[in-house]
């Protein structure tokens, strides 16, 4: 007698921590194989494998997980085969959504290999036990990196230039790397000299980048042959790489672990230890006042910028900074402009502003906030009126802008295809610079698609107290200093977005977004077209 069989999916997924923890998705397999092999009633309709995948990732935005969730819903399958609960999801609430969407929506029901998933009080019993061992374990983790960060041992993640990794798991720590790294320095001596270089020459970290690429210098990731997150880089020095080398402690002799806190992070003990410095405690001094006068900030120039730190760029995203051009004129530049902040023979495309064409204007509105907030929230209201949304004007200046691009970017392509044709450029060339626009074309077009996501947070509205108080100040006489304290309360960013029309020339629009109090919309844009230079 030929009995009736269930269809099944079996799903199988591991994160990039399980594997750490030596789980692979052939454990599971092996595992499912020996279930479906002692239930004769089960027919796999398809294996759906998410290998490396987090379990904080909803199912229906995971690669397989997704084609199994739709296949649900064409009724493929009348159960789902998983190794536990803890593949369905990482925290309880993952998990719950999981079983919510097959089980009370789909009718589909879960079998468990290790575990009975059958019953919802059963799955989550499991899954807050599951929950509990893992943060327990996450805790014990904690408390094992922070005994061997104070014991100076080496704790893991990328070793800093200029050291090696000695030993093994609890004997491990960092030593001196005294191998040959370029010509007859060592990592270590590589190390001395950028510090000589900055605490005892004066050099800037720029200065110091572009000698080591003159001098052909390989940077630590290409001498490793490795890349970040699996792509490979340009192998350049930056003048940002050279900072963070400095300001370093580990050069002067100090292991500081959990210095590099995120805003995630729960860390808020900073961990040190002792370890073989590789330079004196006065040379490493010495280039942290390097950096501190090299700094570029209103103490170190002729002039204030009234505009510094809210001037951002449409087309890179990059911030603007001040720059002084010939016969006293003064701009606001892109980073981007500079080859090592966009990228090798990529510098952005904005174009540059003088600071009599924004300036003025910007600070008139804020005067006229100051002096007499009524006539000009009426004048700022009457400009949105006319508007459909404001939102959106902002949203489709940026549309135009980075489509522009985008076609600067083809155009780039069929000319450097047209050069591989007529012999002028080899095929390595052309793999070069294909490679370049390629990457250029994907990062426009991701922000193009996050361009049409995005929306404006709601900011806490500016007390009127404060606005007294300003207008008080303004009566007194305002320092340039104060005047750009007083923008950077009021102002809540300038983006300044770069077109090229028909005539090859660089057109600018900029929107400036304030922080207004009692102002319908909160955000107001002042759109200029400014005159060609």
């Amino acid at each position: 007698m030929e009995t009736a069989q269930t269809m099944v999916a079996v799903y199988l997924r591991v994160s990039s921590d399980d594997q750490r923890e030596r789980e692979t998705i052939k454990t599971q397999r092996e595992a499912a194989e020996r279930f479906l092999a002692s239930h004769a009633e089960f027919r796999v309709y398809r294996w759906y494998t998410d290998d490396g995948v987090s379990g904080t990732i909803p199912m229906a935005k995971r690669p397989d997980g997704r084609h199994m969730v739709e296949d649900a819903r064409a009724g493929k399958f009348a159960k789902i085969v998983v190794y536990r609960s803890s593949r369905l999801g990482r925290e309880e609430e993952d998990k719950f959504a999981v079983y919510n969407l097959f089980v009370e929506d789909l009718g589909i029901e879960f079998e468990g290999i290790m575990e009975d998933l059958k019953d919802r009080m059963v799955f989550g019993f499991h899954t807050v036990i599951d929950a509990y061992a893992r943060r327990q374990l996450l805790v014990d983790s904690a408390r094992g990196m922070d005994r061997a960060a104070r014991e100076g041992r080496y704790t893991g993640g990328i070793t800093a230039l200029g050291y090696r990794v000695e030993g093994y798991k609890h004997t491990s720590h960092l030593v001196p790397d005294d191998s040959r790294f370029w010509g007859d320095w060592t990592a270590v001596r590589l190390v001395e000299r950028i510090y000589e270089w900055l605490g005892l020459e004066g050099r800037s970290c720029r200065w110091v980048a572009h000698e080591l690429n003159r001098l052909g210098v390989p940077t630590a990731y290409q001498r490793a042959g490795r890349g970040v997150r699996g792509q490979k880089t340009q192998a350049l020095w930056r003048p940002g790489r050279i900072r963070n080398l400095v300001v370093n402690p580990i050069y002067k002799g100090v292991l500081a672990y959990g210095r590099r806190r995120n805003a995630k992070s729960k860390r808020t003990e900073v961990i040190e230890a002792g370890i073989e410095p590789l330079v004196s405690a006065a040379l490493w001094d010495a280039a942290q006042q390097a950096l501190l006068d090299n700094r570029i900030a209103p103490k170190n120039t002729r002039r204030s910028y009234l505009l510094r730190g809210v001037i951002k760029c449409g087309l890179c995203g990059l911030a603007f900074c001040g720059a002084q051009g010939r016969k006293g004129v003064w701009w606001y530049r892109c980073n981007g402009y500079l080859a090592e902040r966009g990228g090798k023979d990529m510098r952005c495309l904005a174009r540059s502003i003088r600071n009599t064409d924004i300036e003025d204007e910007v600070w008139s509105d804020i005067e006229a906030l100051l002096r007499n907030p009524g006539d000009l929230i009426a004048r700022l209201e009457a400009e949105a009126a006319h508007r459909e949304d404001s939102a959106a004007a902002l949203q489709e200046a940026g549309r135009v802008t980075l489509e522009a691009a985008l076609a600067e970017v083809q155009g780039q392509r069929d000319r450097t295809l047209e050069l591989f044709k007529r012999g002028h450029i080899s095929s390595e060339e052309l793999d070069a610079d294909m490679l370049e626009m390629t990457q250029r074309r994907k990062d426009l077009e991701q922000r193009l698609d996050a361009l049409s996501h995005t929306s404006l947070a709601e900011e806490v509205p500016l007390s009127p107290d404060i606005l007294e108080e300003l207008n008080r100040r303004l009566d007194e006489g305002l320092s340039d200093e104060m005047r750009g304290e007083v923008v950077r309360v009021l102002v809540r960013q300038i983006t300044v977005y770069t077109t090229v029309n028909e005539k090859g020339r660089k057109d600018l629009r900029i929107v400036v977004e304030y922080r207004f109090p009692w102002c319908n919309p909160d955000l107001t844009g002042m759109d200029s077209w400014l005159p060609q230079a």
